[in-house]
């Protein structure tokens, strides 16, 4: 049987993801932090389903593993962490769902009816654009620099789900550039430039960059992006509570 995870990836925990993710039962949580200020496991560890997660920037740059979310103005973050370490050191997974903490969806349910439909797929996402010739005149092409030829693609990726097969492509261009290169980009063309199984689910439609969210857009099948206000994402569920029973 494929195992599956669940990587939440934030600069610090919010206690409100935290609860919501310890009521997972089917898949392993690990919530991959950015900030070393402190160490996060003591103050999580009555929450026994929840791998707490925090690597130090050294490790992944000697490996390769930057510029994934430059558009920050820092050389590593969460992102990096996360793809180094389900590509490097913690490998026994099939497929991984990566999520942003302004990411919202309603239960562990609505993940596990997308892994149902989509079990061989290497990479899901919203929508994905192709640069067939490379050009650089019009996005963030500009500021890519991709080390092999065209065509390139570009996505919203603040919620994916990964297969190990592309997370170990993604590993082989970040041992071998010494970098790797805007997580947009990056993700939808490792997969494409290797054949990959790339679907676009219906679910994702709403991962979008940016929507003000009325209450009647929000559903309990589908992934919504941007929820940046933490408190809403409690809101909503009891709101979907409500509906669903």
């Amino acid at each position: 049987m494929e195992k599956i995870c669940v990587c939440l990836i934030c600069y610090k925990p919010n206690d409100i993801w935290i609860d919501f993710l310890s009521k997972f039962t089917k898949y392993d949580i690990y919530i991959i932090i950015d900030d070393n200020s402190k160490d996060y496991k003591e103050q999580y560890s009555k929450f026994i389903n929840i791998h707490i997660i925090q690597l130090n920037d050294e490790e992944c740059k000697k490996k390769g593993f930057v510029n994934i979310n430059y558009m920050i103005n820092k050389n590593i973050t969460s992102w990096e962490k996360s793809i180094y370490y389900f590509s490097t050191i913690n490998t026994e997974y099939n497929n991984i769902w990566f999520f942003e903490d302004d990411v919202f969806f309603y239960d562990e349910e609505t993940l596990l009816h997308i892994d149902s439909k989509y079990d061989n797929s290497d990479l899901l996402s919203n929508s994905y654009l192709e640069n067939v010739n490379g050009h650089k005149n019009n996005w963030h092409w500009g500021r890519i620099n991709i080390n092999f030829s065209p065509p390139y693609y570009a996505a919203m990726v603040c919620c994916v789900r990964m297969s190990s097969n592309l997370l170990s492509k993604i590993r082989n261009y970040a041992n071998e550039n010494s970098t790797l290169f805007f997580l947009e980009a990056l993700f939808p063309t490792i997969c494409k430039k290797y054949n990959m199984i790339y679907d676009t689910p219906n679910e994702f439609k709403n991962i979008v960059y940016r929507k003000n969210y009325e209450d009647k857009d929000i559903n309990e099948n589908n992934l919504f992006h941007p929820v940046k206000d933490v408190t809403k994402h409690k809101y909503y569920r009891e709101m979907l509570k409500k509906k669903v029973n």
